[in-house]
């Protein structure tokens, strides 16, 4: 501290303001003084900083008065909140409005080395160190909150965390899966606090009356997306702080994520300050930056653009809820989120993925909005899509469960499961997959339906839908058959039995190609009495040992899997007696 003519003046390093406003308007080290155009420093309540040669000599007659710039040797390290003067402002009445201790006024007077304390400059900055003023504690609003969010209060108490609540410093937020917390700040700020995430209010103020706000939180781990101070307030502060880096802002949106290891950033508006390991990067809108436990912030890189979500469906009827993405250049990895609003304050689900499909497993039926980006080889993820979709999957449809592919009946036994509350199931068949052409449509209560009218042979598809109060349900996945008629009883009747040395032949015509007969001959025509049975695969039969003697002969067409067709019956009459057997007999007779 430098005495000249008994006004205190500092030695401050000038550094470019461009390093990081965000910074220097809290007094960090960022370019209090100006150059004028003779190259001496000015500050903005007009006082010279002399050159170096002048300060030396100074120095040496500022030496008795040490003690007193002892005093406020504290204050050099503290930040500044900047006040904008006005027409006809004191510096007492500035301290009765914002300093903790109004009687300090002269110490602010020194503080900013003011020589001509009743000739302020309106429109110029004073200085006022942040631990000089009066403060107020500003309690952060719970906004929203979805699945389970834990809150330890300050008195250590936990539990779960509810709409509405008031939160003071030194209370900390943890979040489960697919679990969210929306917070509101005494500037407007809102944060959304992600799934997975623990998160500390470190400090929660307002100063001068509630026209600075100091907030400062502590992300432990997970990641938090913050629209900071929307209404760009000059003054207002917010850091976040890690394990690995601080992020202040001013007025932007931004999202921060932590683990033990890194820190990123990725700036979607405005402009962030990253400080890790005593150097800064400002990363401005659309670049992110990764800082390393340990080591500085690595170059803001430019984020990925955002996934093209142009063919992800507007209405999900199945679950789980799966949405396809096309490949995306430097992607290593997609996150998807789904919220009730379209600010994603009320997150419900979210899931990642190492490619472009992200899977959800169930939501009640209602109308979301899907948000998805690709993050990059570093960890930054990249810009927003967001999809706006539908998902009615409720009352849920049946699984199918019979017929097969193949079906062999013209009225075929369609058969489902049984869905938990519904009342009633609609039944559609069609040639083709898009039921344009429907050839049956109708409901029925029970969970199987053989249709009235037979088909015709050929491909077909098949679904149903479950019906609850009314309410009729997402049809089942399509499942398709082909109708490929039972082989066609056979001609049996126009063949010639024979009966000759104790065996009966007989021929039939050829089998068509792939077929073989089934032959059965037996005493009744149910064939429970079976005399003979066997197989011809070119039409001929010979059966023996068989006694002349009335009978049935059985046929049918056998397919090579042993499908089987139904069966043509008819009767075979034995052959009358020979009269010349019966000669014979008479013979002898005739002799006497």
């Amino acid at each position: 501290m430098l005495f000249s003519l008994g006004v205190p003046l500092r030695i401050v390093r000038p550094e470019p303001v461009e390093a990081c406003p965000e910074l220097a308007e809290w007094g960090l080290p960022f370019d209090r003084l100006r150059a004028n155009d003779s190259g001496t420093k000015r500050t903005a309540l007009g006082v010279s900083v002399l050159p170096r040669t002048l300060l030396l000599l100074a120095l040496l007659l500022a030496m008795a008065a040490a003690p007193v710039a002892a005093a406020d040797t504290k204050s050099e390290a503290m930040p500044d909140w900047h006040y904008t003067l006005r027409p006809g402002d004191t510096l007492i009445g500035v301290s009765a409005r914002f300093l903790a201790r109004p009687a300090e006024w002269p110490r602010l007077q020194r503080h900013n080395r003011i020589t001509q304390p009743r000739r302020l400059i309106p429109g110029s900055a004073l200085l006022i160190p942040l631990d000089w003023m009066r403060q107020q504690p500003a309690p952060a609003t719970v906004m929203a909150v979805r699945g389970q969010v834990r809150v330890m209060h300050p008195d250590s108490t936990e539990r779960a965390l509810q709409a509405d609540e008031k939160l003071l410093a030194g209370t900390v937020l943890t979040t489960a899966a697919n679990s969210s917390a929306t917070l509101r700040f005494a500037d407007g700020s809102v944060l959304v606090l992600q799934p997975g995430a623990r998160l500390a209010l470190d400090t929660v103020s307002v100063y001068a009356g509630g026209g600075m706000v100091d907030t400062r939180l502590r992300l432990q781990h997970g990641r938090v997306e913050i629209g900071a101070n929307p209404a760009r307030a000059r003054g207002s502060r917010l850091q976040v702080i890690t394990p690995s880096a601080v992020a202040a802002v001013r007025g932007t949106r931004f999202r921060v994520g932590a683990d033990a290891s890194a820190t990123r950033e990725e700036t979607l508006e405005g402009r962030v300050g990253l400080v890790a390991s005593g150097r800064q990067v400002t990363v401005p809108e659309g670049q992110g930056s990764l800082a390393e436990l340990g080591k500085p912030p690595r170059p803001p890189v430019t984020l990925l653009p955002a996934p093209d979500a142009s063919a992800l469906p507007a209405r999900v009827e199945t679950l789980p809820m799966r949405f396809k993405l096309p490949e995306q250049p430097g992607a290593v990895s997609w996150l998807g989120q789904i919220a009730e609003d379209a600010q994603f304050e009320k997150l419900v689900l979210e899931d990642t993925a190492t490619a472009p499909q992200l899977s959800f497993a169930d939501l009640p039926d209602g109308r979301y909005a899907l948000r998805v980006r690709a993050a990059d080889a570093q960890g930054l993820q990249g810009r927003d899509a967001i999809h706006a979709f539908e998902l009615d999957a409720r009352p849920f449809a049946p699984l199918l469960t019979a017929p097969g592919t193949r079906v062999r009946h013209a009225r075929p036994d369609l058969q489902w499961s049984t869905v938990v509350g519904a009342s009633a199931y609609q039944v559609e068949v069609a040639r083709d997959a898009a039921f344009a052409d429907k050839v049956l449509a109708e409901g029925t209560s029970d969970t199987r339906l053989i249709p009235t009218k037979e088909l015709q042979p050929g491909g077909y598809h098949w679904r149903v839908a479950s019906i609850e109060a009314a309410d009729q349900g997402p049809y089942s996945p399509a499942r398709p058959f082909t109708y490929d008629p039972l082989p066609g009883a056979p001609e049996i009747n126009l063949a010639a039995p024979v009966f000759a040395n104790n065996a009966l032949t007989l021929t039939l015509p050829p089998p068509p190609a792939g077929l073989h007969y089934e032959l059965v001959l037996a005493r009744d025509a149910e064939r429970t009495q079976i005399i003979w049975q066997g197989s011809s695969s070119d039409g001929r039969l010979q059966a023996s040992p068989v006694e002349p003697a009335n009978c049935y002969l059985a046929a049918r067409l056998v397919e090579a899997d042993g499908t089987a067709g139904p069966y043509a019956t008819r009767m075979i009459e034995a052959p009358p007696p020979s009269p010349w057997g019966l000669l014979l007999l008479l013979l002898p007779l005739l002799a006497i």
